[in-house]
């Protein structure tokens, strides 16, 4: 009997520790993304140069110190400034793709760099806002009022809670985002491990906290969103996104205020609008800024 008590013990120990070492796999994919330009993803991969597009790289210093090595690309005849954020396992480039027709069109633009490209990690947009708040910092001081956002993928998600916490950014695009990060965390893990939400899961949240110091239930871009209104939103969504599931982008839509809108063109990988479309994206988010930042 003791020996059974004894090997059940062993047992048990063992499977919480594999259950722990596990989690602590997962969560570190979360937080330590592959950072790499996709040519066939992000496009432009040799920076603003590539596009005949004059800048400056500039530091933006977060509370926590971190320095975020960022593109500065001012417009000559300026009607306003558009930050744009990148998402997961993203770089500044991939704003890059909308860039020459925003610029074109007289905007400032500047393309942040995350966190986790400078020796931080990425939180699925929840440290993520210390970063937006010095990028605004940043503007102000350059004297820049006429502010608005266009987020991409976790980028997306990060720029809709900052701007509900902002109210002096202006209109917000957002492309390709998510109403909750666990949600999409769940998800995902389910779609590419076959991974039910038991027993791993709540681990994996659970030492993700731990390790990130934030509640990963707290990152809920569906509850800010409807705390932008009255100021204009737009979302940009794949239909068939192979990532983030199109109803987050449905989800959002639908706890917006208005004025708001929504396309959704058939393409069928995550954050590749502009590549299934390039002139109507382009064409639909230099419409919407003219339109908005005045």
């Amino acid at each position: 009997m003791k020996r059974s008590i004894k090997i059940i013990s062993i047992v048990l120990l063992f499977s919480i520790i594999l259950v722990f070492a596990v989690a602590y796999y997962f969560s570190g994919l979360v937080m330590y993304p592959k950072v790499r330009c996709n040519p066939d993803h992000h496009v432009f991969c040799t920076g603003p140069n590539e596009l005949g597009l004059e800048f400056q790289e500039v530091e933006i210093t977060t509370e926590d110190k971190l320095n975020l090595v960022s593109y500065w690309i001012p417009a000559k005849q300026r009607k306003g400034t558009i930050l744009m954020v990148h998402g997961h396992g993203g770089q500044r480039n991939e704003g890059l793709r909308f860039s020459k027709s925003l610029h074109e069109a007289g905007f400032n633009l500047l393309l942040l760099s995350l966190r986790r490209n400078h020796d931080g990690y990425a939180t699925m947009g929840g440290l993520e806002q210390k970063d937006v708040d010095a990028a605004l910092v940043f503007l102000k001081e350059k004297g820049e009022t006429n502010i608005g956002i266009f987020g991409f993928s976790m980028g997306s998600a990060t720029s809709i809670i900052a701007m509900a916490n902002h109210p002096e950014i202006k209109a917000g695009l957002f492309s390709s985002g998510y109403g909750s990060a666990m949600d999409v965390l769940i998800e995902s893990a389910k779609r590419d491990f076959g991974i039910p939400y038991y027993p791993l899961l709540p681990v994996v949240k659970w030492v993700l906290d731990y390790r990130t110091g934030i509640d990963m239930d707290e990152v809920r871009p569906i509850d800010s969103i409807s705390k932008i209104k009255p100021r204009p939103i737009a979302i940009f969504h794949c239909k068939k996104d192979d990532y983030v599931d199109y109803h987050h982008a449905e989800d959002l839509y639908a706890n917006a205020g208005e004025p708001k809108s929504l396309w959704a063109p058939e393409c069928d990988r995550h954050e590749r609008i502009w590549n299934f479309s390039p002139k109507e994206a382009e064409s639909r988010t230099v419409g919407f800024f003219k339109t908005n930042l005045k």
